[in-house]
């Protein structure tokens, strides 16, 4: 029943905002006030309407979707020209399920209200109800019902005779059918043009000058004494961001004209005699009339040497502005008291200032870390992703040099009451072997970045981390690993998080936890990722001031061992739920070909993960009682690996007894014969894979060379030690 009110509820609603119109509107025939621009309309317009009928509720269980049309009048109310009274005739047709179709024919009166909001565009609602008669079309016996409609309807108007409009109304037969419609319609108007509103001229925009926190009076509160200083705003001066000050303000300086005339060619300098060469420029207004204003950023090229600054030192700085009067040049100068913060010092207005202190050349860090990577190069599980390799050797190697988390001094105000927090330098962190979570961040990324790896910052509240970058796409990571939302991905690159303040439970752990976090504050959208390499497009990087320190490495063996545990850590975590799956299928398999299928598999699995001799095993345990095609070309593919290459063909051969025009085999048996330099039977085989696989014999195109020429070609696309592993018989 909560239905059928909705027409009286429209109408009461139209008449209420037709009365309120009148008021604000105020039209009249006898015309706009003197000003106002009239909108002229017909009185009487004649529309036509096709529609879309949509049935609701139970009337979807007789109705299907049905369309129809309306012709029908609206004459605007004298005295009321916003006010409309409607009659019209309708005709809708709609679908039954029985495979017939109803007819529906109405006859309606109803009140509405139009209201243009600008002279060409307007809102209608409006309010009818009258009667239907309802037949079946295949029986001309039929049926008369109450009805009801109430709409709304967007139009455009084009003065004085002419108006298009799209719009929806509800329609109620009661007890016979329920639904919406979708109507557009043209309308043309007749008699002559009324003035139905007026529109108020728009009022002039106000000759507002630029926001000026400008006025003053100079030191003597006399005017017609030059152009001077009337307001300066120099902020605190952050040493590890010297560069930054090259084209980031210092600070702002307002200029008034003090003369009664023009003054021209106006410029202000910077000088910090301490931590500059020369003065910094800036070129201001080419002119200043009497009495205005300028504001100016202040800019400063500061040396190197402000990084030395291990106190809140204050300076002097040297102001000189430079403009022209009646053609003379005339030199104004003023010393200013700014302060020059300790080189440790940031605030967290902007998480990615942090980057600046990620210094990838420090001599130091450079040395830690590629010793680190030569400790490990070829040890360990060598299937693991490279990044993950050197990620989990860094980390172990740190915490057995003793990294230790420690808490900052006490944090200071700047001058602008902000709280300065104070970052180490990757240096400094290996120096004291303890640091905070935003100092090992710059620490593992400096070392990261040292050895060629791409790395970011991880934000979430009160806290900061980092992660490394993956050299593998998005969708070979969604392939690859088992758990996948231990992995970032945005910007179609793959980064791996570590929580670097966790010093116990290994790698793996600082990976896990990492990437809780990440998932937990993501989904409160209080997690930001920023790439460091994007960062310093702002904040550079600085060399650190202090000499190259002596470290102690810790000893090669603990490395090597502490990084092992950690990759098969990784290696069981990843490989576990899948082993023990393949495992139960071979344990359930009661044939011989389902049991190769399922040992088969198992071995690639193992394959994958560098179990080198576990998967040999797995794949001639097939072999002995099956030539079972993908074992075939995977055993080949050990033996290739292991540069046995006439070995890695006798398998290849064999499989190509089994399927002569398999892609994977004759990719196989074109890159063993091209290793040993057969190259007919080679260009034979890569022939036939690039008529049957033409994208495949693309990626490995240096089969069809020979000599250096194809050695150069397989080292640039990175494909000559990569092997295609075979787990099914297509």
């Amino acid at each position: 029943m909560k239905w059928r009110i909705v027409p009286i509820a429209v109408l009461s609603g139209a008449l209420a905002l037709s009365a309120y119109s009148q008021a604000q509107a105020k039209p009249s025939q006898a015309g706009p006030k003197a000003g106002e621009t009239p909108l002229n309309l017909s009185p009487l317009w004649l529309q036509s309407s096709p529609s879309l009928g949509l049935p609701l509720g139970d009337s979807t269980t007789y109705f299907s979707l049905g369309g129809g049309g309306s012709i029908g009048a609206e004459y605007r109310i004298p005295g009321f020209p916003l006010a409309l009274a409607r009659a019209g005739i309708e005709y809708g047709y709609f679908p039954t399920p029985a495979q017939d179709s109803v007819s529906f024919t109405t006859a309606d009166l109803g009140l509405g209200l139009a209201y243009n909001f600008i002279p060409n565009f307007g809102v209608k609602l409006y309010a009818d109800g009258g009667a239907t008669y309802g037949f079946f079309n295949s029986n001309a016996e039929g049926y008369w019902n109450a009805y009801a409609k109430a709409g709304l309807d967007l139009f455009a108007s084009f003065p004085p005779r002419l108006m298009v409009s799209l719009g929806g109304s509800f329609q109620d037969q009661f007890g016979v059918y329920t639904g919406v419609a979708a109507t557009l319609g043209v309308s043309v108007g007749l008699g002559k043009p009324i003035t139905v509103q007026s529109f108020k001229p728009a009022a002039p925009k106000p000759l507002i000058n630029k926001p000026q926190p400008l006025k003053s009076t100079n030191a003597s509160g006399k005017a017609g004494t030059g152009l001077d200083f009337s307001s300066l705003d120099i902020k605190d001066i952050y040493p590890v961001f010297y560069k930054y000050y090259d084209n980031h303000p210092i600070g702002t300086v307002v200029l008034h004209n003090w003369e009664k005339t023009q003054v021209q060619n106006i410029s202000v300098s910077v000088w910090i005699k301490e931590f500059m060469s020369d003065p910094r420029d800036v070129q201001g207004p080419a002119k200043l009339d009497a009495g205005q204003d300028a504001s100016i950023d202040l800019f400063a090229l500061l040396k190197k040497d402000v990084l030395a600054n291990t106190e809140d030192t204050k300076v002097s700085a040297n102001l000189t502005v430079k403009y022209s009067l009646n053609g003379k040049p005339i030199v104004k100068s003023s010393v200013q008291t700014l302060r020059i913060l300790k080189r440790n010092s940031l605030t967290w207005d902007d998480d990615r200032k942090a980057a600046a202190f990620v210094t990838p050349n420090d001599p130091t860090t450079v040395k830690f870390a590629k010793n680190v990577a030569s400790m490990v190069n070829g040890k360990g599980n060598t299937f693991v992703d490279s990044n993950i390799r050197l990620a989990a050797a860094l980390h172990d190697a740190l915490t057995l040099y003793g990294l230790t988390y420690a808490t900052d001094p006490v944090a200071t105000l700047n001058s602008d009451s902000r709280t300065v927090d104070y970052i180490q330098f990757p240096q400094q962190t290996l120096d004291y072997k303890s640091g905070k979570c935003s100092d090992f961040s710059a620490l593992y990324a400096s070392m990261f970045e040292a050895l060629g790896l791409e790395t970011a910052f991880i934000t979430i509240p009160g806290h900061i981390y980092m992660a490394v970058a993956l050299g593998i796409s998005p969708d070979d990571a969604r392939a690859s690993f088992t758990h996948k939302d231990d992995l970032i991905i945005q910007d179609n690159k793959v980064w791996l998080p570590i929580e670097i303040t966790l010093r116990d439970g290994g790698f793996v752990k600082a990976w896990q936890y990492g990437a809780k976090e990440w998932r937990e504050n993501l989904a409160m959208k209080q997690a930001v990722l920023y790439p460091i390499r994007e960062a310093w497009k702002t904040y550079e990087p600085v060399g650190f001031a202090a000499a190259e320190t002596a470290i102690k490495l810790p000893a090669d063996a603990k490395v090597v061992a502490a990084f092992s545990s950690d990759l098969d850590a990784f290696v069981k975590g990843e490989m576990g739920q899948q082993e023990l799956v393949l495992q139960t299928a071979v344990n359930k398999a009661t044939t011989q070909p389902s049991k190769s299928r399922a040992i088969n598999s198992l071995a690639v699995l193992h394959s994958r993960f560098g179990l080198y001799a576990q998967a040999q095993k797995e794949f001639e345990q097939v072999l002995a009682k099956d030539e079972y095609m993908p074992a075939l070309i995977n055993l080949g593919n050990l033996y290739y690996m292991q540069n046995d290459d006439e070995k890695a063909l006798e398998y290849y051969n064999r499989a190509a007894k089994k399927a002569p025009k398999n892609s994977i085999v004759l990719l196989s048996v074109a890159r063993a014969n091209h290793a040993m330099e057969n190259y007919s039977s080679a260009k034979k085989a890569y022939d036939d894979l690039t008529a049957v696989n033409p994208a495949l014999a693309q990626q490995f195109a240096y089969l069809g060379l020979r000599g250096e020429e194809a050695t150069r070609a397989a080292d640039v696309t990175g494909v000559k030690g990569m092997v295609i592993w075979s787990d099914s018989e297509k």
